[in-house]
């Protein structure tokens, strides 16, 4: 099921990298008349070979060894210089196509893991990496070189047919090794790169949660559950490792025997008056040279098959979250919300966690979400905020669909407080401000609307104190507090909280209380998710969701009536 939040999209979504790549064509062109030119002056080499001994060595004559030498060494610093300038030309495009695509992947993995309501880790951004190195670096001068190698056999074609034939002969078998390579070795390593995968997850997992692994001794079942992951990804390396080696090997013994053999027929060619002595030398360099693309293509093997399979990864992500295209901006006094027959199930899922929701909130009510837990109340503070759009049905803030609304501009009138309250590592000021320009004033007036400014003066630094990652340094009623004054930044239109004072103490939550309190007062739209009572006393309104299905709407002493009446009794009657 595709989010409705994704319905307006730019451009075909799979194109985005071939776009990109369309955009650096003209460097791929420059570093690839570069590549003809140093392909070019190679040839001084085995030319300055062959006037050595042809010319210089039987005239004796020193003006023309010195000439000669003049020249080649012109075109080997000529040669030196456009090899390094291609090398830079391929950086600087690396370097725009990472500016293109790496926040569009950035956005798409945040965007992904809150739709999926967890962390689906940055590895996509490691696998770019991979490909944009890849193309634009060392691994792909190979491609540039490939198409001369025709060539290269054609200038032996001209110096002795039986050396062109030899020479080709050799360079296809070589190529058929390096496919071979290829097909033995595809398998295992998608296979190890799986493994390695799901083990780096379950790891980031774990790390993340290391507290509950240490405190229930569950270290070693952990750590015989990685291992398992881990083993399969080394033992598949392994044999892909294996394959490559035998195959290299194999590789490394036909090239040496074509130099062996190339130099053996040049010898033979020479006692038949065929050729000058001085050509066998220059054959083998030139041989040499033709083969320098197989060699490099079989030593970039692994690279290249990551590069491949990072631009699927990105390409895939890529697809699954298109880039937005701009959306309306509505006056930020249009703060309601209505659902009409909103219904939501996660992708893949054959069963909706929610159905046929439908219910309206006025502008400036403040209204509770009851219901038992798994009933799908997170998932519809998830839509409520714009994290996920419904499969079926309207969702509208505003009076306007969210599908329509302008992601940041939405965000803005926005604030949110998770169970997970999400804190980043940075400074307490960054955290409140939402990483953004906010001015002081603004932060500290947040800051005490939520009841933390005296703990936050307490601090080393304040508000430059620095946490670490989820508010390493606070405690969790801390965390909450400040995950409370960041969704209240710039007194946001619409305040959704789910269990915010479930780290509270009674102290924390009469602060709370009035907060909302004062909300209210300024016209504030609140969606309260909470298991504990004492904070919904400020609730005009309360929903009971259970089962998916909103059960229950209206005044708060009507809706505990239903509850009482329908659920109480049934689970009387279960116990």
């Amino acid at each position: 099921m595709i989010d409705a939040n994704d319905s307006a999209s730019a451009p075909a979504p799979s194109s985005e990298i071939k776009d990109a790549l369309r955009r650096e064509t003209s460097s791929f062109v420059f570093a690839g008349i570069f590549s003809g030119a140093i392909n070019l002056l190679y040839l001084s080499s085995p030319l300055y070979l062959m006037q050595i001994y042809n010319r210089v060595l039987v005239s004796e004559n020193v003006t023309t060894l010195l000439l000669l030498t003049l020249i080649l060494l012109i075109a080997l610093a000529t040669m030196g210089m456009l090899d390094a300038m291609r090398a830079q030309v391929l950086v600087r495009a690396g370097l725009r196509l990472d500016a293109r695509l790496s926040t569009r992947v950035f956005g798409a993995l945040i965007d992904s893991s809150a739709a999926q309501g967890y962390s689906r880790g940055a590895q996509q951004l490691a696998r770019l990496d991979q490909f944009r190195t890849f193309i634009t670096g060392p691994g792909v001068h190979f491609a540039f070189d490939l198409p001369w190698i025709p060539i290269y056999l054609l200038l032996l074609f001209l110096i002795d047919p039986l050396l062109g034939i030899l020479a080709t002969g050799g360079a296809l078998s070589l190529l058929l090794l390096a496919m071979l390579n290829e097909k033995l070795t595809r398998p295992a390593l998608t296979a190890s790169e799986q493994a390695g995968n799901r083990a780096f997850g379950f790891s980031e997992n774990i790390l993340r949660h290391s507290d509950v692994v240490v405190a229930m001794g569950m270290r070693p079942a952990i750590e015989k559950h990685w291992r398992g992951d881990r083993d399969r990804m080394l033992v598949t390396q392994a044999i892909a490792s294996d394959r490559n080696a035998v195959v290299s090997a194999t590789i490394r013994f036909a090239r040496l025997l074509l130099q062996a053999l190339m130099l053996g027929t040049g010898a033979w060619l020479v006692i038949q008056g065929q050729i000058l002595p001085a050509t066998i030398f220059a054959s083998s360099i030139i041989l040499g040279r033709a083969l320098v693309p197989v060699e490099q293509g079989v030593s970039t093997w692994k690279q290249f098959n990551e590069a491949r399979s990072g631009y699927n990864e990105v390409q895939r992500l890529l697809s699954q979250k298109p880039a937005e295209a701009d959306r309306t901006i509505v006056p930020a006094a249009a703060n309601s919300i209505s659902a009409t027959e909103v219904a939501y199930a996660p992708t893949g899922a054959t069963k909706p966690i929610l159905r046929d929701v439908t219910f309206d909130i006025a502008a400036g009510q403040a209204v509770g979400i009851v219901g038992p837990s798994g009933s799908g109340k997170s998932t519809l503070a998830r839509l409520l905020i714009g994290a996920i759009g419904p499969g079926e049905g309207v969702l509208r803030f505003g009076g306007m669909d969210y599908a329509k609304w302008d992601r940041t501009e939405l965000g803005r009138q926005i604030g949110y407080l998770p169970q997970d309250v999400g804190l980043f590592a940075g400074t307490v000021r960054e955290n409140i401000a939402r990483f953004g320009e906010a001015d002081t004033d603004t932060i500290i007036a947040a800051a005490k609307t939520a009841g933390i400014h005296e703990m936050i003066m307490e601090l080393p630094k304040h508000y430059d104190t620095k946490l670490g990652p989820g508010g390493v340094g606070l405690s969790g009623g801390q965390k909450q507090r400040l995950g409370l004054a960041r969704a209240l930044l710039g007194q946001p239109k619409l305040l959704v909280l789910d269990e915010p004072n479930a780290n509270l103490d009674a102290g924390g939550e009469e602060g709370l209380r009035k907060a909302l309190e004062r909300l209210k007062k300024t016209g504030t739209t609140i969606i309260l998710i909470t298991h504990r009572m004492n904070v919904l006393e400020v609730a005009d309104k309360l929903l009971f969701v259970r089962a998916g299905r909103l059960e229950a709407q209206g005044i708060p002493d009507a809706v505990m009536t239903h509850i009482k009446q329908s659920v109480v009794p049934e689970m009387q009657g279960a116990a």
